[in-house]
């Protein structure tokens, strides 16, 4: 039965391998002038309230991740790691510099996109 089956694969494989053309797809039209002017762009889609709760939410959540990185990185003994922990040890301490760096000109997305790698790498270290 094996044999057979192999057979079939192989045949199905050699003739199934037939060149397709591709269709050449149609462009779409531009969109028309008066829907352009009518959307807003996306940033005018939110409120100032809704963009500023936002920016709040984010220096808040980033401010959180950094105190608890530091709290982790602060109970490591750094004499005890190995090479590649060490390496991992000061690319958290990086992470954290520049999420701070990042609080300090309002970049907050930045911050709390540096401090949450910094906090995982972190508490994975102190796994270890």
């Amino acid at each position: 039965m094996r044999p057979f089956c192999h057979a079939i694969f192989l045949a199905v494989l050699m003739t199934g391998c037939a060149e397709s053309k591709a269709l050449p797809a149609s462009p779409s039209p531009p969109p028309s002038p008066s829907a352009q002017k009518d959307t807003p762009p996306p940033s005018q889609l939110l409120s100032p309230q809704a963009d500023q709760q936002q920016e709040d939410r984010l220096r808040r959540d980033a401010a959180a991740r950094i105190e608890r990185a530091e709290q982790i990185i602060k109970q490591i003994d750094q004499t005890k790691l190995a090479k590649q922990q060490q390496d991992t040890f000061s690319t958290i301490q990086s992470f954290l510099a520049k999420a701070r760096e990042a609080i300090s000109i309002k970049d907050f997305q930045r911050a709390y996109n540096l401090a949450d790698k910094a906090k995982l790498l972190a508490e994975e270290l102190a796994k270890r």
